[in-house]
C-alpha cells in the first residue's frame, strides 16, 4: 500500500507537472514523507527534479527571451541552496515536516487569495535577488521552492511558456546544487538512490505524455487538482509531525 501511494504520488505528481512546470514536488515530497520521512523523500526526489526540468526547459527553450530576471534569480538560488542543505542534514525530521506543511499551506493561500497577482517592473527587479535566495535555501531545506518561485513568476505577468521555461531552469538549478550538497553530506545511500533512479523514471514517462495532451486539459480543472492535492498532502503531513 505504501508503495502505491508513492508511485500514486509521483504520476500525479508528474501529471500536473507537464501542465503547469510545478507539481512533482509539492505533491510527492509530503505523501513520500510519510514512507520514508522528510530527510530521504527530499533527498529521493532530487533526481527526478534534475530529470524533469531539464526536460521541460528543453521543450520551452523557444521562450527564453521573455523571461525576466532569471540571471538574478539563478545566481540567489545558488547561494542559498547549500544553506538549505545544511538545515536539512541539521535539523530534525520533524521540524522539516512542520517546514514543508507550512510551505505547501503558504502555496495554496498564495493561489487562492491572489490569482491575478502582478508586480510592477521595478519592484520586480528589486525582488528577485532575495526571492532567489529565499528560493534556494527551500529548495535545499524542502525540495520544495514553488512557494516562493512560482508567487513571484507569476507576479510578473509573462507568457504561460516564459513561466514553464523560467520555474524549470530555476529548478534544474537549484536541485543539482542540492544533490552536490547531499554528496558532500553524505546523505545517499543505496537505497535512496535505488529509489531516485525509480522515480525519476516513472515522472519522465509521465511527463513525456502529459506535454503531448496538455492543451486539451482546461487551467481551471488542473488548478482546482494541484490544490487538492496539495492541501490534503500538506495536512497529513503536519497531522504526522505534530502527533
Amino acid at each position: 500500500m505504501e508503495i502505491v501511494a508513492v508511485a500514486l504520488a509521483v504520476l500525479v505528481g508528474a501529471g500536473i507537472k507537464s501542465i503547469t512546470g510545478i507539481g512533482l514536488p509539492p505533491v510527492a515530497i509530503p505523501v513520500l514523507a510519510v514512507v520514508v520521512g522528510p530527510h530521504d523523500a527530499v533527498v529521493i526526489m532530487t533526481l527526478s527534479t534534475i530529470v524533469t526540468n531539464g526536460f521541460l526547459a528543453w521543450a520551452y527553450r523557444d521562450a527564453v527571451h521573455d523571461t525576466k530576471h532569471l540571471g538574478k534569480l539563478m545566481a540567489a538560488g545558488i547561494v542559498g541552496a547549500p544553506i538549505g542543505v545544511y538545515f536539512l542534514t541539521n535539523l530534525d525530521p520533524k521540524t522539516i515536516g512542520l517546514v514543508l506543511g507550512v510551505t505547501v499551506l503558504a502555496y495554496i493561500a498564495v493561489a487562492l487569495l491572489k490569482p491575478d497577482l502582478e508586480m510592477g517592473p521595478d519592484l520586480a527587479r528589486r525582488s528577485a535577488l532575495p526571492v532567489g535566495l529565499a528560493g534556494g535555501a527551500l529548495q535545499g531545506a524542502t525540495g520544495v521552492s514553488s512557494v516562493v518561485l512560482a508567487s513571484y513568476i507569476h507576479a510578473t505577468g509573462v507568457s504561460p511558456r516564459a513561466f514553464v521555461f523560467t520555474i524549470s531552469m530555476l529548478f534544474q538549478v537549484f536541485a543539482v546544487v542540492q544533490a552536490i550538497g547531499f554528496v558532500v553530506a553524505g546523505a545517499y545511500t543505496t537505497e535512496t538512490v535505488a529509489a531516485s533512479i525509480v522515480a525519476a523514471v516513472a515522472a519522465t514517462v509521465v511527463l513525456a505524455v502529459g506535454t503531448r495532451f496538455s492543451p486539451r486539459v482546461s487551467p481551471v480543472v488542473f488548478h482546482r487538482l494541484v490544490l487538492a492535492v496539495l492541501g490534503f498532502s500538506a495536512i497529513k503531513l503536519l497531522y504526522d509531525a505534530l502527533a
